[in-house]
């Protein structure tokens, strides 16, 4: 499904409704109605008002952050973690949203080079790097609002998000924790190590030989490519796979050649993989969470591969081994195992729901709007466990 790239299509208005559950009746009541109206408790529609559309079911006391808002409070957190830089020298430099536009994340940087870094030393051509700082938000509970910074290569926009939060605000558009004057607290000390780190691990990566012929193998892992188990020839799934395996070969390529057969140029293919990422079904299609694995590989890898007796096929089965691990220790009550992903109507919070041809239809009540209309929740019907 193609993603929202324009920061224009993320601005759209939005709105509250109340959310019923329409029961057809057998007979008709003395009032004229054929069908009982019944109020789902707790429960309320996030719509977009342009189209009509219901992009999110939360609770009562979800509390509605717009777009417009949450860029409004991102520009107020760019002057908070760096209070040396002015309005007018941060833009909107990178947008990222499902096609519904039932959550995103905006990316804004600093025009000029005044919170430039270097990667390496002077001497070893050096490679520029800026900050940027990304807000999140959602319509229908998926994300919590917050704020994170990331760092990117000047030449080429390729980006990762630290793993270690620097900047302390993130709330889950509760009620009683927005309701609120929002105050930024940035670890200013941790930020300055970070950026001193960053020139440490890059050296590293430098200095760790990976031949050609594994970056495809790191990429892979790293980013939680799926291979598919079986994918017959000329299938949809396996012309994605074929397409994907030429991207990789040929963005591994450029880097193995501009930079060398080395740790460093193998990053770079991660993350210009995760800045840019190609569509398709085999992994993650969010910038913002392939951003966060290279990240966290980033420190991971240069860590490791000081070890004297470092070897990168060890190192990609062990990688591989961790992550493993990690999903295999997710509580099976998640939601993820529970009901398929819905998009949309988009996430419903803390409530258990299943979708039938056969069920009553959930819809938005006209007459709970100051001039709204009935809009079907995407043509979906609901049933209340």
């Amino acid at each position: 499904m193609p993603r929202l790239a324009d920061l224009d299509d993320l601005l759209f208005p939005v709105r509250e409704y109340p959310v019923y559950a329409r029961i057809p009746g057998s007979s008709v009541p003395p009032d004229g109605e054929r069908e009982k109206r019944i109020p789902i408790p707790g429960k309320k529609a996030i719509v977009n008002t342009d189209t009509g559309r219901v992009i999110g079911v939360v609770n009562r006391d979800y509390r509605l952050v717009d777009n417009r808002e949450a860029l409004a409070l991102a520009e107020k957190c760019c002057r908070c973690v760096f209070p040396e830089t002015r309005p007018s020298e941060w833009d909107v430099w990178r947008v990222d949203a499902p096609a519904t536009g039932s959550h995103c994340a905006i990316d804004l940087k600093h025009h000029t080079a005044a919170l430039d870094f270097h990667g390496v030393s002077p001497d070893r051509r050096p490679d520029a790097y800026g900050p940027f700082i990304r807000v999140t938000n959602s319509y229908n509970g998926s994300r919590s609002l917050g704020f994170d910074i990331g760092f990117f290569r000047k030449v080429c926009g390729n980006g990762l998000i630290l793993p270690e939060s620097v900047i302390r605000f993130r709330y889950t558009h509760r009620q009683r924790e927005l309701d609120r004057e929002i105050t930024f607290h940035v670890a200013r000390d941790r930020l300055a190590r970070w950026k001193a780190s960053f020139g440490q691990y890059v050296r590293a990566l430098r200095g760790c030989p990976v031949r050609r012929n594994r970056f495809e193998s790191l990429v892979i892992k790293v980013l939680r490519i799926r291979e598919p188990t079986e994918a017959e020839p000329g299938s949809d799934r396996g012309c994605e796979w074929n397409a994907l395996q030429t991207t990789l070969k040929e963005t591994c390529g450029r880097y193995a050649d501009e930079l060398g057969e080395n740790a460093y140029a193998a990053f770079n293919a991660i993350t210009d993989i995760a800045s840019r990422p190609p569509a398709g079904r085999h992994f993650h299609p969010e910038r913002h969470t392939l951003q966060r694995l290279a990240g966290t590989w980033l420190v991971d890898f240069s860590r490791r591969c000081r070890v004297p007796d470092f070897h990168i096929d060890r190192y990609l089965r062990e990688w591989e081994a961790r992550n493993q691990e990690k999903q295999d220790e997710r509580p099976a009550n998640r939601r993820s195992d529970r009901m398929p992903r819905t998009e949309p109507p988009g996430r419903v919070d803390d409530s258990r729901w299943l979708f039938d041809d056969s069920a009553p239809e959930l819809f938005i009540d006209p007459r709970d709007a100051e001039n709204g209309r009935s809009i079907p929740a995407e043509s979906q019907r609901a049933i209340i466990l």
